[in-house]
């Protein structure tokens, strides 16, 4: 399958990465598969086509839970979505979850980036603005670690009215969120 072929990495990520990081896309798929099925409730694991070419790897956890507003997780800075695999299970008790990997991280495309800090911004918010049009969710929770939170809040300034409640998190949720992290 031509998305399990390992990617030259290319742009501004990859050279500033240091060069003795080993990469293998299939190692990559192979340990994440065993992570995911550590998980309890029904997900989904899939590639997302955006508009442009570029995929974006997505995990949605309890997808049969659509009255409520999706809780969207976002990965910080050398992470994917895995690093929230302790709590996938609890959080999507009563909603749906979605998280995936950024452009450039994972099992995700690796576009080429603009070399300037707030054109790289706009390019990860932009994905991530496709990507919710591309899955079809209204609005959503956001939640980022990180360089995740980051792009939370920087997504919830460009686009207010879907990322419920702004960049505040409902105070339920957030105590939940508080006694898993």
């Amino acid at each position: 399958m031509a998305d399990d072929l390992e990617q030259q990495p290319q742009g501004w990520l990859s050279s500033w990465l240091p060069a003795w990081r080993p990469t293998s896309m299939s190692q990559l798929k192979n340990v994440e598969a065993r992570i995911l099925q550590c998980l309890q409730n029904k997900f989904l694991a899939r590639y997302v086509s955006l508009p442009n070419q570029n995929k974006i790897w997505t995990v949605t956890v309890s997808p049969e839970l659509r009255d409520r507003t999706p809780l969207v997780m976002v990965h910080g800075f050398g992470g994917g979505v895995g690093l929230w695999i302790l709590n996938m299970d609890s959080l999507s008790a009563r909603r749906t979850l979605h998280t995936f990997d950024l452009l450039g991280f994972g099992r995700s495309s690796r576009p080429t980036f603009p070399r300037d800090p707030e054109g790289a911004e706009n390019e990860f918010v932009t994905s991530i603005e496709t990507w919710r049009e591309t899955m079809g969710i209204p609005s959503m929770i956001l939640l980022g670690h990180s360089l995740g939170g980051f792009l939370a809040t920087s997504y919830s300034i460009k686009y207010p009215e879907r990322a419920w409640p702004g960049t505040a998190i409902p105070t339920r949720l957030q105590a939940q969120v508080c006694g898993l992290l």
